[in-house]
């Protein structure tokens, strides 16, 4: 992974946001890459401009793995500042919903997506 120039025409490495901190995007991990965040209350960030967006964003839900999209960072770095910035009160986490057991995804719902990609390509 290519490091991004500043303005200064360094480069630095997109972990130094975090101080070397990264999230594992593991099955044990209480935040992965669906994981939603919701920006909680207006206030402060952390400093770096990469906090603010992230709560910015989140004034409507968004996914660990969106944020990272965004922000051009790995998700391990967008999920240790997911973190950061919930352990400071700044956004809340919550898992994806999980229509597995739900009624509304059904076999003839997946043959039809399924289908439509198909004729998409």
């Amino acid at each position: 992974m290519s490091a991004q120039p500043s303005a200064h025409g360094r480069r630095s490495r997109p972990w130094a946001a975090t101080g070397g901190r990264i999230q594992a995007m593991t099955t044990g991990s209480d935040i992965t890459l669906d994981t939603h965040v919701t920006a909680t209350r207006p206030g402060a960030p952390p400093a770096g401009s990469s906090y603010l967006r992230i709560v910015e964003l989140c004034r409507t839900s968004r996914a660990v793995a969106e944020l990272a999209a965004e922000l051009g960072v790995p998700v391990g770095i967008a999920g240790a500042m997911v973190a950061r910035l919930r352990d400071d009160g700044q956004v809340e986490t919550r898992a994806p919903l999980d229509l597995t057991h739900d009624g509304v995804v059904t076999d003839a719902l997946l043959r039809r997506v399924r289908d439509g990609l198909l004729h998409a390509i």
